[in-house]
């Protein structure tokens, strides 16, 4: 419904946007994707008019999302180390579902950190399946290590730690000292 009066015009359009929310981001959804550059231009002029508004609504949707924050980063670090392939954000909460939440080298239920199962540094990829969800003590302490490296090294810790424990499995009685 057209109003001549542009105040009115502009109070309906508000009602119809809290009566239809889904329908609005759709909308929107829609034309932002028909439409990169007018949005960029958008997004640029909406950043130049109140840049303290402009970062403040970035750092709250931010804080809103920071698994869309741990993936945009992750994927900057290896388009920087000119690695092929990138993540999305459902891709890593879907990732991160089917390990259950926790670590996939010691099942802390610890924050998650994305980690490559080749590191970037030995020419890895950065697609999704060469991630896994590591806490970050794992993921500092595997470093340049590959997957199957790093896993060896656990059992060999957990092999050498266990040499020194007292074992009380022997039948008393049964020991016969030979001299």
């Amino acid at each position: 419904m057209a109003y001549r009066d542009p105040e009115r015009q502009k109070a309906y359009a508000l009602e119809w946007l809290k009566r239809h929310p889904e329908k609005a981001r759709a909308a929107a959804r829609r034309w932002n994707h028909a439409n990169p550059t007018k949005r960029r231009d958008q997004q640029r002029r909406q950043r130049e008019r109140d840049p303290a508004k402009y970062n403040a609504m970035i750092a709250a949707y931010h804080r809103k999302n920071p698994e869309v924050v741990r993936t945009k980063s992750v994927n900057y670090r290896a388009r920087k180390a000119a690695a092929v392939g990138k993540f999305t954000a459902k891709e890593w909460a879907a990732l991160v579902e089917a390990h259950g939440g926790c670590c996939a080298y010691c099942g802390r239920r610890d924050p998650l950190q994305a980690d490559h199962r080749i590191p970037l540094s030995r020419h890895g990829t950065n697609f999704i399946s060469n991630i896994l969800p590591a806490c970050r003590r794992c993921n500092c302490r595997k470093a340049r290590s590959t997957e199957r490296e790093f896993r060896v090294r656990l059992a060999n810790e957990c092999l050498r730690s266990s040499e020194f424990e007292v074992v009380d499995w022997w039948p008393a009685g049964e020991i016969e000292w030979v001299s």
